[in-house]
């Protein structure tokens, strides 16, 4: 055997015992735990790639039930659809054969109203007809009643203003009957026309009239000179006669001395009370003559400067003008009454044809 050589290491080392050598160590252990760590890497390798593959079937899986769903969903949405076309063609069917069973029932029932309505149409123009006649005989009495009132109107108040309203409404009363009533028409309208001048108040002046008969004598009159007193006639039995007279006229006058009465003024409020009864007994040319000459005497012994003096002639005034206004034509309504009894006459004579 060759001898190794010495080295350092070889000579600073540890005397070996004798006969103790080391064991020498085994290659094939390092080769398994090789193999071992090999081996498990690849079944980590292949554990990983399982897992990846089994996630990727349950993605697939999913997908699918997904689908199958969906197309189950899909499938009972067409069975749906299909029941419920057919539940609507049955109501379409039923609403067809209901809809010709109430159009057969409007059309029998609109028959039986047609003749119902015809039959009464025949009845209400048999009532027409029967009370035709009292329609025109109630119009033809209405209008001789607007007439009579018109006539008296302005016969006895001149109240031509309400009498031509009551003409216009006998004309309107008068226009449902027809041509036959057209004479009488054209005779109201030829009064209403012929109708003019202010209506006269004869009661409100009659007491307006008679107050003033008895302010008159009372109101402050003018002041006589010493002179005029002087010639002045005494108080005698005539101005006792005349204020008796006076009291007998109803003339309330204010308890006064005999002295403060002016004759004048007292023989004014006298003509004012005949004034007064002339207006009622509808002589207004003789009333106003009256009225101007109580005016007269007024103004020439009434204190022009007294409130209460001025106010009795203004009224005098005003009470002159209204009797001077026109008077009212008076119309004569005889051709509308003969028009009118011309109407009933031959309604008279149509009945009597009917009959």
């Amino acid at each position: 055997m060759m001898e190794q050589p010495s080295t350092p290491d070889t000579d600073t080392a540890t005397p070996a015992s004798p006969g103790a050598e080391k064991p020498p160590r085994p290659r094939g252990a390092g080769l398994a735990l090789l193999v071992a760590l090999l081996a498990l890497a690849g079944a980590g390798g292949a554990g990983f790639y399982a897992w990846q593959q089994h996630q990727t079937l349950e993605a697939r899986i999913a997908d699918l039930e997904r689908g199958m769903n969906e197309q189950l969903a899909q499938r009972a949405s067409l069975d749906a659809l299909g029941l419920l076309r057919k539940e609507l063609d049955s109501l379409r069917q039923s609403l067809e054969a209901q809809q010709q069973s109430l159009t057969q029932d409007t059309t029998q029932r609109l028959e039986a109203l047609r003749a119902e309505l015809a039959t009464q149409q025949q009845a209400l123009d048999a009532l027409r007809a029967l009370t035709g006649r009292d329609e025109r005989l109630w119009r033809l009495g209405e209008i001789e009643r607007l007439l009579t009132a018109a006539q008296t109107r302005l016969r006895l108040l001149d109240d031509t203003a309400t009498a031509r309203l009551l003409l216009q409404e006998a004309d309107r009363t008068a226009a449902p009957l027809g041509g036959e009533v057209l004479p009488l028409r054209e005779a109201l309208q030829q009064i209403a026309s012929g109708l003019n001048g202010a209506h006269l108040d004869r009661e409100g002046l009659a007491l307006r009239l008679t107050q003033l008969a008895e302010t008159l004598p009372e109101l402050p009159r003018i002041k006589p000179s010493a002179e005029h007193a002087e010639n002045a006639p005494a108080e005698g039995w005539w101005p006792r006669a005349k204020a008796w007279v006076g009291g007998w006229l109803h003339i309330e006058r204010k308890t006064a001395p005999a002295a403060e009465r002016d004759q004048a003024l007292l023989e004014a409020a006298n003509k004012l009370l005949q004034a007064r009864r002339a207006l009622l007994a509808r002589d207004t040319p003789q009333a106003l003559e009256l009225v101007r000459q109580a005016a007269e005497a007024a103004s020439a012994r009434l204190d022009g400067h007294d409130t209460r003096a001025l106010g009795a002639l203004d009224e005098l005034a005003d009470i002159t003008t209204e009797l001077a206004r026109p008077a009212p034509t008076m119309v004569d309504l005889t051709p509308a009454f003969t028009a009118l009894r011309a109407l009933r006459a031959a309604g008279e004579a149509t009945t009597l044809q009917g009959n």
